[in-house]
């Protein structure tokens, strides 16, 4: 016969394992929706394309895209290389 003790344990991981059973159901709902909203708005724009191609009406509003400002940087001035001289060397003898 099992002590009560370990008949505890059990109950506690069996708790213990519908939580977390719970907790990945939860994850892989979510998951779920985040792909099925991710494929949707592939196929909305997917959709939008081909109307433009096929010169259809667009059913949907069409975002505008902002213009964007391209600053030119101004270029750096490049200046000649200067050489250094070199130093006159003297030859040196044994004495």
């Amino acid at each position: 016969m099992t002590t009560s003790y370990k008949l505890k344990f059990q109950e506690e991981l069996k708790a213990m394992k519908r939580l977390e059973r719970a907790a990945e159901r939860a994850a892989a709902e979510a998951a779920e929706m985040q792909a099925r909203a991710k494929k949707a708005a592939t196929d909305a724009r997917i959709a939008e394309k081909l109307s433009r191609l096929s010169g259809a009406a667009i059913a949907g509003p069409v975002a505008e895209l902002e213009p964007v400002l391209v600053e030119e940087k101004p270029k750096k001035k490049i200046a000649a290389k200067k050489t250094l001289a070199k130093k006159a060397t003297t030859k040196r003898t044994k004495k």
